[in-house]
């Protein structure tokens, strides 16, 4: 990421700490935050236009209306892909997207350990085996070099996670898979409007995979989005969200030639994502400007990593994560996370907690009834990506939204600066 200068505040803040007797709230200090933080409505008039529109069609399914065609539409128009299907949610965006790229049982997917289920469910659904790779330290993202340490016959795809709306090094990834002839799929959940030198995420790879759930940065309740440029894979996404039914109107029969799920989107989801799509430059714009200044404004602070994108990544910012340096600060992240809350800072530690594979549902290996799953032969336990535990160990996680104001920034940065000069003095009970 690229920063302007050292912020130049007062002469308290330019050394990065506080005096030890400026307290905490969680010292018995005031808090800094004492008015809430911005807020948008987020549905509106526009979206009630599309709505109305949906209901006098006199139809809410997709292949019979015209909203959801218009979204795709519209998405493939804004990512600049040749194709775009809609779907239910990012998970069966991403199912989609494996049963497309012919991903079958005994198959290897890797991805990252640091994401939602919805990463690795569809994995498990094709009976393939969820492979995961390191991350780098600062991006929080799939380490190339990881990733190609667990290449092997089986592997048939890359699941990229662009984490927290941070670009993965799309050009190490595609690189490696081009080279190994396997597939780069990109979930972008978290990171609509995110780019990678200059190009929407989502594009680089074969497939892209996202998410319109409720907490997105773009929403209609649930629904999701997949993008191809390929023609066959643009056709067989189309079939894997409908049951692989060929609703063209010259098709002949639609007689199924593969097992795809029911992850149609209605036109009542259609339309309420096509009114969200016309805000979705504006959103990334303020989350931008929020996120760089505070990165610009906190720079050289002692004990705190702070976000880095990998190069020609530019940020959409879900989710602002810190990773606390206890040798420098003397506290651990829940301390760190519980001193900005008593700030009235909303963060929280470990995002997830532990690395997916520490899940009963890999430990145990207990997806199915029975053991005779393919992923039931890979040992999972923790240990298997140390970048990334130790990430988790370490991170706290600020929640970002779009009508964030300049005081808001202003709090958050005296907040962090107070908290951690604080315990780079007094070191957490």
């Amino acid at each position: 990421m690229t920063d302007n200068p050292d912020h130049g505040g007062a002469s308290m803040l330019e050394c990065g700490e506080l005096e030890a007797t400026d307290r905490p709230a969680i010292a018995g200090g005031s808090p800094i935050k004492t008015t809430p933080f911005g807020k948008a409505r987020r549905y509106g008039d526009d979206e009630l236009r599309e709505l109305q529109e949906a209901i006098e069609q006199d139809t809410l399914f997709y292949a019979q209306g015209k909203k959801v065609r218009q979204l795709e539409e519209a998405f493939a128009e804004y990512t600049g892909a040749r194709f775009a299907i809609a779907c239910s949610s990012g998970t069966s965006a991403i199912h989609a997207a494996l049963i497309a790229a012919g991903i079958s049982p005994g198959d290897e997917v890797i991805t990252t350990p640091i994401t939602d289920m919805g990463t690795v469910i569809p994995i498990l659904y094709q009976g393939a085996i969820p492979v995961f790779a390191d991350v780098s330290p600062q991006s929080i993202t799939l380490s190339p070099a990881a990733v190609e340490a667990l290449i092997n016959p089986r592997t048939k795809a890359v699941m990229a996670v662009h984490l927290g709306g941070n670009p993965c090094d799309l050009d190490g990834l595609r690189a490696l898979c081009d080279r190994h002839q396997i597939m780069l799929i990109e979930d972008c959940a978290q990171a609509i409007g995110a780019r990678y030198k200059g190009c929407p995420v989502g594009t680089r790879g074969a497939i892209g995979c996202f998410s319109l759930n409720e907490y997105k940065h773009i929403s209609c309740g649930d629904g999701g989005i997949v993008v191809t440029d390929d023609e066959v894979l643009g056709h067989r996404l189309r079939l894997a969200t409908d049951k692989a039914y060929n609703r063209e109107p010259n098709a002949a029969v639609r007689h199924p030639t593969f097992l795809a799920g029911n992850y149609r989107m209605t036109e009542l989801q259609g339309a309420v994502a096509l009114a969200q799509l016309r805000k979705l430059d504006n959103i990334t714009a303020r989350r931008r400007l929020w996120c760089r200044e505070l990165n610009r404004r906190l720079r050289g602070l002692h004990g705190l990593t702070l976000p880095a994108a990998n190069a020609g990544g530019d940020p959409s910012w879900w989710f602002y994560p810190m990773q606390v340096r206890p040798d420098e600060m003397s506290a651990d992240a829940d301390s760190f996370a519980a001193a900005l809350r008593a700030e009235g800072i909303p963060v929280r530690a470990h995002y997830i907690g532990v690395c997916v594979y520490e899940y009963p549902v890999f430990t145990d290996h207990s997806a199915f009834a029975r053991g005779d799953h393919a992923y039931a032969r890979y040992e999972y336990r923790k240990g298997l990506c140390p970048v990334a535990e130790r990430v988790l160990r370490d991170c706290v996680i600020l929640n970002i939204n779009e009508a964030y104001t300049p005081a808001d920034l202003d709090d958050t940065e005296k907040a962090i600066r107070r908290v951690v000069g604080w315990y780079r003095v007094n070191p957490a009970a």
